[in-house]
């Protein structure tokens, strides 16, 4: 029956394994009608695929050698009868030549599919760092069979790869009628001409798909952002790792945002004071569209991004403003975030004005939140956030144990919560003359928590005893399948606890892990981690 199938209704079903080379690798040997419609989806995102599955470098080896065999007699073959020469133009060698060797055609073999054209996406640095695995592997002779003119201050290895990688790219950019996905890598040690690719010839038709962009990299990038703000304007995705040293970098970023017509998500790392005015000012641009928005060490000095953001961003439904330090904001009633499901403000200092505005508007559609809570910065702010957004499922808060006492309201309110990560300084000998506190605080929770918790989490200044961890599991109600705590005493004696609560609710143990602290003075302090199936 499956062999009757039509070539659509295979593809459809084989989209399901793209990420599952194992899998397709054995649809291809049913027969011809399948092999034919899973090598699409097989070869779709080989070099995402073979840098993050358990591939070796034998094997990114083969995939680059697969790449280069297709490559026909005005192209580069590294693999038998093609070369690479270039020209110097001063210090760098600006432009490639393609020459054919005299080898035996005996020794050519024409590849059953056109690879390159099944590719819909790939990242630089990957493509590089296969042809490098692809270059190790090759014989002496191979590599001097690649012909170049040196360029300065560049190993001649590390540029017969920068080469083999650029004319890679450029035949695959030729074939190729969409791509949706490209990671750029631009560093200083890389001349700007092996990563000019939306120079390339044939590049701008296939690269007018993207949907996904992402950019490395500390080198100058004005020249690829204008490039790019002509290319590409449909990204969905956009992931900048630094914008470039000067205001015009930001000037160029900005334009490029400003193209995209479907922008939903934005992710930008290390933005200054003076150039995030302008980004965010583009971002304002995408009224209604943008979803997910987050900001990675980057400095707000004086400046209101909240303020800035929530007019033309009202749909966000995540926002995140990662390790950004202090920020000094006032949110007005009608700048309200409504749909926002996770606020991630790790590292970021926002007044606790504002975060209880964010926690009001948002109300029951916040789901997932991880914040700074302790109660000299923000005193009773677990409290707030569990009265305005009782549909919370999970919470990563930094809270110390004078704040812990929060938690029973937020257990109260919070009955959906799966994830409650509790972090903060960790426990020194000092804490141990209040240990009957520090047990009661986990006693006192057994009854309150709730029962859809699944992962209970608490590294901060409360170790707990054997017998209070005892007592606390006796009364939980909760399915856990984690559970991470200080202990004080024997760790085995926890161990034991919870292996006993294991085995009562009939749960198998994956993982456990349990170790003393090793200064002599903190001996009694323990670590104790547990997963059930």
């Amino acid at each position: 029956m499956a062999s009757c199938l039509t070539a659509d209704c295979l593809a459809n079903v084989f989209s399901y394994f793209d990420t599952d080379p194992h899998s397709l690798h054995s649809f291809l040997l049913v027969n011809r009608h399948w092999c034919i419609n899973a090598v699409p989806i097989l070869w779709r995102r080989t070099f995402y695929v073979t840098a993050h599955g358990q591939f070796s470098s034998k094997s990114r080896c083969r995939l680059i050698s697969t790449y280069l065999s297709c490559l026909t007699s005005n192209s580069l073959n590294l693999d038998g009868s093609i070369a690479i020469t270039s020209h110097k133009s001063g210090k760098h060698a600006t432009s490639s030549i393609i020459t054919r060797n005299n080898f035996p055609s005996a020794h050519q073999i024409s590849p059953t599919f056109d690879y390159a054209s099944f590719l819909r996406g790939f990242d630089y640095f990957q493509v590089y760092h296969a042809i490098g695995n692809w270059y190790a592997y090759q014989s002496s002779e191979k590599k001097q069979s690649i012909k170049f003119s040196e360029i300065f201050g560049m190993d001649n290895d590390k540029y017969k790869i920068l080469l083999t990688t650029k004319e890679l790219i450029k035949y695959i950019l030729s074939r190729s009628p969409a791509i949706d996905y490209l990671a750029l890598d631009v560093e200083a040690t890389i001349p700007s001409e092996f990563i000019s690719i939306g120079k390339f010839q044939d590049a701008t038709n296939c690269l007018s798909y993207v949907r996904k962009f992402v950019c490395r990299g500390n080198s100058n990038k004005l020249d690829l952002y204008k490039t790019f703000a002509k290319i590409v304007t449909n990204a969905e995705s956009i992931t900048i790792y630094g914008i470039g040293k000067d205001d015009l970098q930001a000037e160029g970023l900005s334009s490029f945002i400003r193209k995209q017509r479907n922008l939903s998500k934005f992710v930008l790392w290390d933005g200054t004071k003076e150039q995030l005015p302008n980004v965010i000012k583009a971002l304002s641009v995408n009224h209604g569209k943008l979803k997910y928005l987050e900001f990675r060490y980057c400095v707000f000095e004086n400046l209101r991004p909240l303020e800035l953001l929530a007019d033309a961003c009202s749909e966000l439904t995540t926002l995140k403003f990662i390790q950004c330090g202090e920020i000094s904001n006032y949110v007005m009633p009608s700048s309200s975030f409504p749909e926002l499901k996770v606020l991630d403000l790790q590292g970021t200092h926002f007044p606790a004005d504002t975060l209880e505005t964010l926690f009001r508007h948002a109300n029951i559609d916040l789901r997932s939140i991880n914040i700074e809570a302790n109660s000299h910065r923000y005193p009773r702010m677990i409290e707030k956030l569990a009265s305005y957004c009782p549909y919370l499922t999970k919470i990563h808060a930094r809270l110390s144990k004078d704040g812990m006492s929060q938690l029973n309201s937020l257990f109260l309110s919070c009955t959906r919560l799966e994830t409650i990560i509790i972090q903060g300084q960790l426990p020194d000998r000092l804490y141990m003359i209040t240990q009957d506190a520090n047990d009661n605080l986990l006693i006192n929770l057994r009854e309150v928590i709730p029962t859809s918790l699944k992962k209970f989490v608490i590294k901060t200044d409360c170790a707990f005893t054997a017998s209070a961890v005892d007592i606390f599991l006796r009364g939980c109600k909760a399915n856990l399948n984690r559970l991470e705590f200080i202990s004080y005493g024997n760790v085995w004696q926890h161990l034991n606890v919870v292996k006993k609560y294991a085995r009562r609710r009939k749960l198998e143990i994956k993982q456990e892990v349990a170790g003393n602290y090793r200064e002599l003075l903190m001996r009694e302090l323990g670590h104790v981690i547990v997963e059930f199936e």
